[in-house]
């Protein structure tokens, strides 16, 4: 408030001043989080099979000069293709494995995910990749950055057993056979690695099994089957008793198989 020299009040306007740091330090309110779910699963009986989704996606950065491309992706931006977390991976729809052979795929292609705020190509925009709002709709100058998701279905189908039938003349064969070369003929009929570990876990431990362990092992497809294979067999070796283990030739060569070294350690682990 000030006077004048006619005697009149007048006010005076006053301005706050404020630092570029204390405007850019400023707090801005949290931002909502963007979330997408996944569309519903087919109807399926649970007990025969098992459905899952697998999720790429796909992203791009746009550039005034060449438009929208992988190829203008920036140092600290996401890899082309990601998975269902946006972190990297190797593969995209071209070379997409599935996680294990039994798995196989419903959807005879990848499909773009329509689903939720996307344009008509399925694609989202945001100013940038990280810790953005992403929308379906295109904003000039807001929308830098762009991501569209790839989904395709997969399912697991239960494998019942089915216990071959049993001939006179099998009968015969494995009657006048010792008790690792029974095991070995029971494991040879099978097809699948569950079943060769179902037809071992079925059979009581006895020494007389450590005679063809390297055999059998060569009898296993996957790694992962190998690896389960021995865990179980030398289990079966330490808890029968025996205080202190030899290992023998056919024992050692049945480690030596195994192709990553984390398993034989772990192998090893069981032994001591």
């Amino acid at each position: 408030m000030t006077l004048t020299g006619n005697g009149t009040n007048t006010q005076k306007a006053y301005r706050i001043k404020k630092s570029l740091r204390e405007l850019v330090q400023k707090p801005r309110p949290k931002q909502r989080k963007f979330s997408i779910t996944l569309p519903p699963l087919p109807h399926n009986d649970h007990i025969k099979e098992e459905l899952a989704y697998d999720v790429l996606y796909e992203c791009q950065r746009g550039s005034l000069l060449v438009g929208y491309s992988s190829k203008t992706l920036l140092q600290f931006d996401p890899n082309p293709w990601c998975d269902g977390n946006m972190s990297f991976t190797p593969m995209d729809i071209s070379n997409y494995q599935l996680p294990d052979p039994m798995w196989e795929w419903v959807s005879e292609n990848w499909m773009i995910d329509m689903t939720e705020d996307v344009d008509e190509a399925g694609w989202q925009y945001a100013f940038n990749f990280h810790g953005a709002v992403w929308r379906g709709n295109y904003k000039h100058i807001r929308s830098f950055a762009r991501r569209r998701r790839w989904i395709r279905l997969r399912r697991l189908p239960q494998i019942t057993i089915v216990q071959p039938v049993v001939t006179k003349h099998d009968l015969i064969d494995v009657e006048h056979l010792s008790i690792p070369d029974t095991l070995l003929h029971r494991l040879k009929k099978c097809r699948l690695d569950r079943e060769r570990l179902s037809v071992f876990n079925s059979y009581d431990y006895d020494l007389q099994l450590l005679e063809k362990v390297d055999e059998y092992v060569k009898l296993f497809d996957f790694e992962s089957s190998k690896y389960k294979f021995l865990s179980h067999f030398f289990t079966k070796k330490y808890y029968s008793g025996i205080k202190q283990v030899s290992l023998n030739e056919t024992e050692i060569k049945a480690i030596q198989s195994l192709r990553f070294h984390r398993d034989r350690q772990n192998i090893l682990n069981i032994i001591s």
